[in-house]
């Protein structure tokens, strides 16, 4: 099967366009396919390319049917016609399609949203970080009090400038005052120090749900290989920001 390693919680604005469905996306959807030619469960990806005059990926997919045999394709996922297909060279016609209709409205109206959210920022985002790394606290703390012990630096969203800023002094003396060690977002290094773990974490913007609520991404880094990413739904009222579910995104 073939890996993608994430990053971790970025909300920065960037100058290039960019593609609608991400390469992760994209490149599963070359899987899919792959997998319903050849029935293959192993898979390479030598190379992988967005075109954004066709807003079309184009990705090699290597499939492994046996120890010696290795059937080459290459996938094409367009968003402007939202359709996937998948091509066995040097034909180009399409072995297999996928319709990605729902895919990309799904998808726009996230990206809407987003916007939105970005122009009209749901209140207090500071006690909403708070909130959430409460949250996250309590969920992921040890009963074995002599484990080591975490810190957190934490980052919260600016919706001016699209990108990431760091948690106030203030916000962060309160999560102290409850024995959660909190730090600035921007001096987190990666590794251990006495035996404390250094653990980034990042709140993105609530988007607004259709019920009222809110959708807020959150994750934590301290590694290549020690990464989460959540989407917590959370309500606002007189009281502050609460936190009514949590669900794993994907974790490294």
């Amino acid at each position: 099967m073939i890996g993608w390693l994430a990053s971790p919680l970025v909300l920065a604005a960037d100058a290039k366009p960019e593609p609608l469905i991400d390469g992760q996306a994209a490149s599963n959807i070359a899987v899919m396919l792959a997998g319903r030619v050849t029935g293959s469960h192993d898979f390479a990806v030598p190379g992988i390319n967005f075109d954004p005059a066709a807003r079309e990926w184009v990705i090699q997919i290597d499939a492994s049917l046996d120890s010696q045999t290795t059937k080459h394709f290459v996938a094409r996922v367009n968003e402007s016609t939202a359709l996937a297909c998948l091509e066995a060279p040097p034909a180009t016609d399409c072995v297999a399609k996928e319709d990605l209709h729902s895919l990309v409205a799904s998808i726009r109206q996230k990206t809407d949203a987003l916007a939105l959210a970005r122009k009209h920022p749901a209140p207090d985002l500071k006690q909403l970080a708070e909130v959430i790394l409460r949250y996250q606290v309590n969920a992921d703390r040890p009963r074995n009090t002599a484990a080591p012990k975490t810190r957190y630096f934490v980052s919260i969203p600016s919706p001016d400038t699209g990108g990431q800023v760091d948690l106030p002094p203030e916000n962060l003396a309160d999560l102290r005052k409850d024995h959660i060690e909190a730090f600035p977002g921007s001096t987190w290094t990666q590794g251990a120090a006495n035996g404390s773990m250094a653990i980034r974490f990042a709140v993105g913007l609530p988007v607004r749900r259709q019920d009222g609520n809110y959708d807020v991404a959150y994750s934590y880094y301290c590694g290549p290989l020690c990464a989460g990413w959540y989407t917590a739904v959370m309500a606002h009222d007189a009281s502050g920001w609460h936190v009514l579910s949590s669900v794993m995104s994907a974790v490294s």
